[in-house]
């Protein structure tokens, strides 16, 4: 039989050996793998989003300014240095990008909104 000590000493034993095994660098290589594409499904993708909100707005702000150009038509909340994208407005359509901004982030947080 193996006395106390030996039988305190052995799982550990078995822990420095199995650190030391292929199976073991396997595991962590997964974790690690498993790390990686967790930071890219989160972190990657959320820019990807951002990306795509920030060209729709550019987008959307360029189709307002080809629309008031070709129809002369105001638009309501659209100042004229608005509409003729003058860069070297101090606003360059700030306050409706901010809007736009506002609209999507309550799209984001729809599933979150409760009713009364």
């Amino acid at each position: 039989m193996l006395s106390e000590k030996e039988a305190h000493q052995l799982p550990s034993t078995v822990i420095e050996e199995f650190k030391k095994s292929f199976a073991f660098k396997i595991i962590v290589k997964d974790h690690i793998q498993e790390a990686r594409n967790h930071i890219y499904d989160v972190e990657v993708k959320a820019l990807e989003v951002e990306c795509m909100e920030e060209g729709f707005i550019r987008g959307f702000m360029k189709g307002v300014r080809v629309v008031h150009r070709k129809t002369g038509a105001d638009i309501k909340g659209l100042s004229p240095s608005q509409a003729y994208g003058d860069p070297s407005s101090d606003s360059d359509g700030k306050e409706i990008e901010s809007e736009l901004q506002k609209v999507f982030s309550l799209e984001e947080n729809e599933d979150h909104i409760e009713i009364l």
